[in-house]
């Protein structure tokens, strides 16, 4: 039968469990923004591994994004500009005609 949460809170064992799966969290965490620096990722970009899939991190108090720099998505967004060559621009013929 499983614990309640009050249970679980009063439980010495589950705290010192909680507590070290928590520590061996954030120090994954670092050691991937450690990693991701030495590859050449700079401070203000999203964390990626080498395989340069994105890594989000939360924070174990209460399942929200870490604050930290690099767990914000950075996209590039552009707009692509067609026809803006003389010679591209005519080739629609635009003129109505009636046949």
């Amino acid at each position: 039968m499983p614990y309640s949460e009050k249970e679980l809170q009063a439980n010495e064992h589950y705290i010192s469990l909680k507590a070290r799966d928590e520590v061996a969290y954030n120090q994954k965490f670092d050691k991937a923004v450690k990693s991701f620096q030495n590859r050449g990722g700079v401070e203000w970009d999203t964390l990626r591994n080498s395989g340069n899939v994105i890594q989000l991190f939360e924070k174990t108090s209460d399942g929200t994004s870490h604050s930290h720099q690099n767990q914000k998505l950075h996209i590039k967004l552009y707009r692509r500009r067609y026809r803006t060559k003389i010679k591209t621009k005519d080739i629609f013929d635009r003129d109505f005609k009636e046949f």
